[in-house]
């Protein structure tokens, strides 16, 4: 159930009616009274960044029919590919990197397509042996552990697709390899290449047990040249120490080969940041837009092994780039630095999961979503996510931590389930304006033993709320304004001939003089795990304009001092 609140209208259509909020009021406090004693749980408007309900795809929900075996890990890693098939609803590419097609462990990637609520339409497998795919993939290669949407580099009109093959052997035992995957709109491939030390013209140096590939971020076109550059993590490289880690910037060409490069890390390409053994920078990547207004890409990346605080808390370091893919400067975001206080635990590995996500608090800057997979909060390795509000320095103004039983966030999670392994920013699914979330948890075992998932969250954006206050304030004076010309004989009464000038003829006239069609929520309801809001609704035409994916029924319940109240009901 939700209540609406009736406003004016003046004929510039915004919303007009202070007076009418404090008589409503009393109204209020009684429905609400009434829900309490019913036993529906009652909340008040949701923080930006909070979970409003969320969708389980896995072997056993949300309409997935693809055949997911024991410890495929589907959901090791997700990409926003945008629409893929052209029916207006964002698609979603998922990793699962110990699939068996062809052989033990190669692994394979599932592009999901997508409904308006997070469910599955129909899907496409990218395997050794579906798909189209004719690379050669061997025992082990972990093809899948990293997915990375590019922008259509070959200029097909299909957005492509970057896929990482961690423990590929070219040039040596887990050197690691992407793949570069050119699609077609139903997801199937259309062409690939490699790139490893041995293909795709990468000259990078890696080593053993690099885990080239781990990560990945498409970082638009940073050089200019018109063809859109990748970065791509290698966790495990050595430079300066042991596992201290890396992050490649590929150059690219049109036909997926590699035109130039340009590594950071301890000791290249000017990262002046204090890396030590073991922090894995590089295990996860993405790119944030241009965070600080220079005019170039920026981008963030995990060190899940950062001891800042205590052991393996992990940390994110944003890296503010150059053209030539060099750091300018950076700031590290831990539990010890960059403005975050929210509470991390030894072994968290914070900074595994990355991606931004549009402005969430109507600030006009990108935040960023952090998955810190190994959260012990309920139980051990249940993991959680961070939703970080940043400034342009890339420093944290405020957190919202998501996780089992925390910030709406009401989908049952277990231990071992390592939610927010990965992380996607989905676009917005649903036509509410606020991006959705995918979050993956490879070792969920739906079905049988680490087989996988993912939630798509449908998140709390910007206070529509205090938003639709600010705009029923501010249209006071014209409301006034056009009671005074409407009452034309001073009667204080309105009647049919009494108008606002410039509303149509069809119009109703309420008496207040202006015609009734937008109205605000006073709160929000949760029964259950099925969430409701009506944003604004068309009272004429009992039809909500903005609406969350279980659509919203309207029904008229009477009306007092002006104000009128009305109930959501799940169709």
């Amino acid at each position: 159930m939700l209540l609406f609140r009736q406003s004016d209208q003046d004929d510039a259509g915004r919303a007009c009616g202070r007076t009418q909020w404090a008589a409503s009021r009393p109204l209020i406090s009684a429905a609400l009274l009434l829900l309490v004693m019913a036993g529906v749980p009652v909340r008040g408007h949701a923080a930006p960044g909070t979970v409003l309900f969320e969708q389980k795809n896995s072997a056993t929900e949300g309409g997935f029919t693809g055949m997911l075996d024991d410890q495929d890990a589907f959901g090791v890693s997700t990409a926003a590919i945008g629409d893929l098939d052209g029916d207006g609803v964002g698609d979603l590419a998922v990793g699962a990197l110990t699939d068996d097609d062809g052989g033990i462990d190669r692994g394979a990637v599932w592009i999901l397509f997508l409904n308006l609520d997070g469910t599955v339409k129909s899907h496409q497998k990218i395997s050794d042996t579906e798909g189209g795919f004719g690379g050669t993939l061997d025992d082990s290669d972990l093809f899948g552990y990293s997915v990375v949407a590019l922008d259509d580099i070959d200029g097909d009109g299909v957005r492509d697709l970057a896929v990482g093959a961690v423990s590929d052997d070219d040039g040596g035992t887990d050197f690691g390899a992407i793949w570069i995957l050119f699609l077609n709109p139903n997801g199937t491939v259309k062409s690939h290449q490699k790139i490893s030390t041995t293909e795709g013209g990468f000259t990078g140096e890696l080593a053993f047990d690099s885990r080239f590939g781990i990560a990945g971020a498409s970082l638009g076109d940073l050089d200019g040249d018109g063809v859109g550059d990748l970065a791509v993590g290698d966790a495990r490289d050595g430079d300066g120490g042991f596992k201290r880690g890396a992050v490649w910037i590929l150059f690219l060409n049109t036909d997926g080969t590699v035109k130039g490069h340009q590594k950071i890390s301890d000791t290249e390409g000017g990262f002046t940041g204090t890396l030590n053994d073991v922090d894995i920078f590089g295990v996860g990547v993405t790119s944030l837009g241009d965070l600080n207004g220079d005019g170039v890409i920026d981008l963030a990346v995990g060190a899940g092994g950062d001891d800042d605080g205590s052991k393996d808390r992990g940390a994110v370091w944003i890296l503010f780039l150059n053209p030539d893919g060099t750091v300018k400067s950076h700031q590290k975001i831990s539990s010890t630095q960059g403005g975050f206080t929210g509470t991390l635990s030894q072994g968290d590995n914070f900074g595994r999961g990355l991606t931004p996500l549009p402005d969430l608090d109507g600030d006009g800057v990108v935040e960023l979503a952090v998955g810190a997979r190994l959260d012990d909060f309920p139980e051990p390795r249940t993991g959680a996510v961070w939703i970080l509000f940043l400034h342009p320095d890339g420093t944290v103004k405020a957190h919202v931590k998501i996780g089992a039983n925390q910030s709406g966030f009401m989908g049952e999670l277990d231990s071992g389930d390592v939610f927010g392994g990965s992380l996607a920013s989905l676009g917005d699914l649903d036509g509410d304006g606020v991006s959705e979330l995918a979050v993956g948890a490879h070792r969920d075992d739906d079905g049988g033993a680490d087989r996988g998932a993912v939630w798509i969250l449908f998140l709390e954006g910007p206070d529509a709320l205090a938003q639709c206050r600010d705009e029923l304030d501010e249209a006071l004076l014209a409301l006034e304004e056009c009671r005074a010309r409407a009452d034309e004989d001073g009667d204080g009464k309105l009647d049919e001939s009494d108008r606002c000038p410039g509303t149509r003829e069809d119009q109703a006239v309420d008496d207040a003089g202006c015609s009734v069609e937008q109205f605000c929520t006073s709160f929000e309801v949760r029964r259950g795990r099925d969430a409701f809001r009506c944003l604004r609704a068309d009272w004429r035409n009992d039809e909500p304009l903005r609406r969350r994916p279980r659509d919203c029924t309207l029904e008229w319940k009477g009306e007092g001092h002006g104000w009128s109240a009305f109930r959501c009901t799940a169709r």
